[in-house]
């Protein structure tokens, strides 16, 4: 899954969470390490703190986000291993 700046994808579920989209309230947003903009989904986000037993933290994402098959397939649910909506 390739990420665009344009639609600021969630790197869980794949959905574009840039402003004006329906995820963009409830998104989480850091930097990896080369400082490519990391972007969570509230959906996401919420089937995270189920997998962690808590809120993730920045370097959770980037550990999702570099496992580059989305959060999905590493922690199974709806959307599991799949790509954009």
């Amino acid at each position: 899954m390739t990420s665009t700046p344009s639609a600021e994808t969630c790197v869980g579920c794949g959905r574009p969470t840039r402003s004006g989209s329906a995820l963009f309230s409830d998104r989480r947003y850091t930097r990896g390490e080369d400082g490519a903009p990391i972007f969570l989904c509230g959906d996401c986000n919420e089937r995270a703190i189920s997998h962690f037993g808590r809120q993730p933290t920045d370097r959770d994402m980037v550990q999702i986000a570099a496992r580059g098959a989305g959060l999905g397939s590493v922690l199974g649910g709806p959307g599991a291993g799949a790509g954009p909506v």
